[in-house]
């Protein structure tokens, strides 16, 4: 005989999933790649900057360099080779203004100066890059040069003059391609002669207080072409 009852089958116990022992492993490693991943952005970022700064810094030395070249080479003249004189001058120079100003001036040069015995050698005292564009790859520099002048019977004569150079870079090396002076020059003392104790001569390391004021005017008569159109700095 049957019952009508059926045994009631007993239900499998459930098995527990084992635990993920890996889940907290990749949820450090993904933290230490977003980390690793913002160091990399902000010390490339500071590396970028760094070289930048260093590139800008190693531009104006090389511009700075040769402003200070351009001014000796601008302010150096021997009568006894006029042409050899003017020749260093266009190796400082660039662009049509300049070029033709010194190329007309050797074509221009008489006997008598060729014979007067004047020597002029000149030494840069201070200069600065006053503006930079590393892009258009130009700056202006402000440059204070002592020309120190000998002649015959024994003539000397030493004079400041401030000289503000706008170049450009042309083949690596920086040029000038308009010149500037800036306010007259100043007598300093005779490179032959000690300074006489009773007379207050002028700091030769001194700053032109026309340099900071940049609407000084030119003198007229001077050697160097004034480009009216020329504007400083980008």
């Amino acid at each position: 005989m049957t019952s009508n009852t059926e045994a009631a089958t007993p239900r499998p116990k459930k098995t527990q999933r084992p635990k993920n022992k890996s889940r907290p492993v990749l949820v450090a490693l993904s933290v230490v790649a977003v980390v690793a991943l913002a160091a990399c952005v902000w010390f490339g970022i500071g590396w970028k900057s760094a070289w930048d700064e260093k590139a800008i810094a190693d531009t104006r030395d090389s511009a700075l360099n040769d402003a200070r070249q351009a001014a000796i080479n601008l302010s150096t003249v021997d009568s006894a080779d006029m042409d050899g004189s003017l020749d260093l001058m266009l190796t400082s120079v660039t662009g049509d203004q300049m070029t033709s100003y010194l190329e007309e001036t050797k074509k221009a040069v008489t006997d008598e100066q060729r014979n007067s015995g004047r020597k002029i050698t000149a030494e840069v005292l201070d200069a600065t890059i006053t503006e930079l564009n590393v892009d258009d790859r130009t700056a202006t520099a402000i440059a204070i040069v002592a020309n120190n002048t000998s002649g015959p019977d024994g003539f000397t004569e030493r004079t400041r003059s401030v000289m503000r150079m706008y170049l450009e870079e042309v083949d690596g090396t920086w040029k000038v391609n308009n010149l500037l002076p800036v306010g007259d020059r100043v007598p300093l003392n005779p490179v032959d002669a000690p300074a006489d104790p009773g007379v207050q001569q002028p700091d030769a390391g001194a700053t032109d207080p026309s340099v900071t004021d940049p609407s000084v005017t030119p003198p007229s008569g001077e050697p160097a072409p004034a480009d009216s159109g020329a504007t400083e700095g980008p």
